[in-house]
């Protein structure tokens, strides 16, 4: 061992706290110079307060690197490295490792909104509502800069090192894994600069709509990355958490879903103040609510208060984080209630059949829906401190109250898009979706001899008349403009956003699809093999071919071979077990591979179980009808959502 090599750790962690409390500092010195900035109307002081952004840019830049650096070089000086890391943890994951525990991701959530604010100071708004919006983002940022000096520092130093770190879960240990968490961090930071927009158009008595046009492609950014995020966190759960599922329900699963279904209520509502200064006010509550989700997210994963695959170990942060949105929940309200009348929108609806009233419903049934999540989340915090006992909801509660509102949801998607603003009329309305209508029921009628299930049926027809409506708008469209002369290139330039909708709409309607055949008529059994023994199981023939066994430095692998035949065709499976050798930073010292074969149609799932007494064999087979679907129809909408914020102009 390198006899400098203590002085060398002692002196890097001292430069990373050093680098986040000149952070800290720089931050304090930049709200005071908005502040009196803003109040004595002076530019110097302003501009001071924006090159203080740009200071802590490159501060929480050095210390991010310099983290990463420990945690590549597996540096078990620093406490969070020997927490997170170990010598047998591939290079990949030592890097993933800086979102895996809760200092890191602290520190990486910080570093991100620094990049934020720091595009935001040079995207240069209007002057007038810059300055207020610069200081709510500088605010929010210090705040997480406090918690990573002051309460949970990731540059924390071991007085004995050890010779091995305790590792990084098996389970996290994942592709999907080391992408999905970092994924939804950009989505949920990124709601900080609309909500900074939004407070700070009242904070500065804006009376126009700049603020949400200013905002928009933020908007869409978290939307994609929320998306993207929610889409790696359930195709992870699919491959490595070996149950047969996607969506748990779990809380920690929850409080990521509820800010997209706020945004994406938002993003439908904004096109109202957008195109005719309408819901305002309406609009206003939308974005913050979003940005409370993501913050109550972010609390009820480092609290404690809840029991989650995904969640943090309980730590001291949960006090702090309820001050902070205890504060700026009340501040936002206080500022908003003070300011409603010049918010106020400048027009009133006018019938209740137009595209502004259907937008309205569209939001009221996604707060329904976000609603439901959030008091089936929280019940069990509830129940505990009334009762003593938690009490967790489970996925029929969710199902039955959302099924509805999902209903509800694809119908006004078929509506809405083709509706005219302020005013339609009902028989020409009805005369457009009148075949679209028949073509669903005559199409839903024929899948009837392959579907049962009402449930399946009414999603069908739903989707059928979504899509038809969208080839029917398509068609038309295309038609008029290619008789004025526009070429297909044109046609799609002129009426991208449309279009982008129209495919967000198509890929969400194959994720509705796949997920009702999938739970409907998914099948799961149990069985039990010896070698070159098999069984038929719905219709499909399983062979266990052999078994195998594998040791490596930290685990032994227990593995099968098995061949299962459908209609002729003879597939290959291979799962596993893993039996890890020390503890190290895992709740489990056994944990599954499971052995998928993906097909369009289904998903053939095994999963090796345990290995009996008796030298037999137990595994848990599923068969996942069309769950295809739901990965395809989730990269399609996140597509639309890419091409819809290249598309946008401003």
């Amino acid at each position: 061992m390198n006899l400098f090599q203590p002085i060398r750790s002692t002196l890097l962690n001292s430069i990373g706290e050093t680098l986040l409390f000149i952070s800290f500092l720089t931050g304090l010195a930049g709200l005071a110079s908005f502040f009196l900035g803003a109040l004595k109307k002076d530019d110097v002081l302003i501009e001071v307060g924006e090159r203080s952004i740009v200071t802590i840019f490159f501060l929480l830049t050095s210390g991010t690197f310099l983290l990463i650096y420990l945690l590549a070089t597996k540096d078990y000086s620093n406490a969070y490295v020997a927490k997170n890391v170990s010598n047998d943890l591939p290079f990949i994951y030592s890097i993933a490792s800086l979102w895996a525990g809760q200092e890191g991701s602290l520190l990486l959530w910080a570093w991100i909104l620094s990049i934020y604010s720091l595009i935001l100071k040079y995207s240069k708004p209007y002057k007038t509502l810059l300055c207020s919006t610069q200081s709510i983002s500088l605010f929010i940022l210090t705040f997480f800069v406090f918690l990573i000096v002051f309460v949970d520092s990731p540059f924390e130093v071991l007085k004995n090192v050890p010779l091995n770190g305790r590792g990084l879960n098996p389970i996290l240990q994942n592709f999907y894994m080391a992408i999905h968490p970092l994924t939804l961090y950009v989505g949920y930071i990124a709601l900080t600069i609309p909500f900074a927009f939004a407070l700070g158009s009242i904070i500065s008595k804006d009376k126009t709509d700049n603020w949400v046009i200013r905002s928009k492609k933020w908007t869409y950014f978290s939307w994609i990355f929320l998306s993207s995020g929610l889409l790696l966190g359930s195709r992870w759960a699919y491959l490595e958490l070996g149950w047969g599922g996607y969506w748990a329900w779990d809380p920690v699963e929850n409080v990521a879903l509820m800010p997209w279904l706020a945004l994406t209520a938002f993003l439908h509502s904004s096109m109202a103040q957008e195109t005719r200064s309408l819901l305002r006010r309406w609009n206003i509550c939308l974005i913050f609510l979003a940005f409370f989700l993501s913050i109550f997210g972010t609390f009820i994963t480092r609290s404690g208060l809840i029991s989650s695959v995904h969640s943090f170990a309980q730590s001291s942060i949960g006090p702090y984080f309820m001050v902070f949105i205890i504060f700026i929940v009340l501040f936002s309200l206080f500022m908003y209630q003070k300011n409603k009348k010049i918010i106020s929108s400048k027009e009133d609806i006018l019938s209740l059949l137009s595209k502004e009233n259907f937008l309205i419903f569209n939001n009221i049934f996604f707060l329904v829906i976000t609603l439901t999540v959030f008091l089936g989340t929280v019940f069990p915090i509830i129940s505990e401190a009334i009762t003593g006992e938690k009490i967790l909801v489970g996925p029929t509660f969710y199902d039955l109250v959302n099924f509805p509102n999902v209903l509800l949801l694809m119908s006004l998607m078929s509506v809405a898009p083709i509706i005219p603003w302020k005013d339609a009329k009902l028989i020409p309305l009805l005369k457009y979706i009148s075949k679209p209508i028949l073509a669903s029921a005559v199409l839903t009628v024929l899948f009837s001899f392959v579907f049962a299930s009402l449930k399946v049926l009414l999603v069908l027809f739903l989707s059928f008349f979504v899509t038809i409506i969208i080839l029917q708008d398509l068609f038309i469209d295309f038609r008029m403009h290619t008789s004025r002369g526009l070429r297909i290139h044109e046609i799609l330039d002129k009426k991208s956003r449309r279009y982008c909708a129209f495919l967000i709409h198509f890929g969400i309607i194959l994720l509705v699809v796949g997920i009702t055949l999938s739970s409907v008529y998914g099948t799961k059994s149990d069985l039990i093999l010896s070698k070159g023994e098999s069984s038929v199981i719905s219709k499909y023939r399983i062979v266990l071919v052999d078994t195998y066994r594998k040791e490596s430095e930290s685990k032994s692998i227990l593995g099968a071979k098995l061949i299962l035949s459908d209609q002729g065709k003879d597939f290959s499976l291979y799962p596993e077990q893993n039996i890890y050798k020390y503890e190290g930073n895992r709740s489990i010292n056994k944990e599954t591979e499971v052995a998928i074969y993906n097909t369009l149609r289904k998903d053939y799932y095994i999963i090796l179980i345990d290995e009996l007494e008796d030298g037999r064999f137990n595994f848990k087979i599923y068969i996942n009808p069309w769950v295809s679907l739901l990965w395809i129809g989730s990269l399609i909408s996140i597509f639309g959502g890419i091409i819809m914020i290249i598309r946008r102009k401003d």
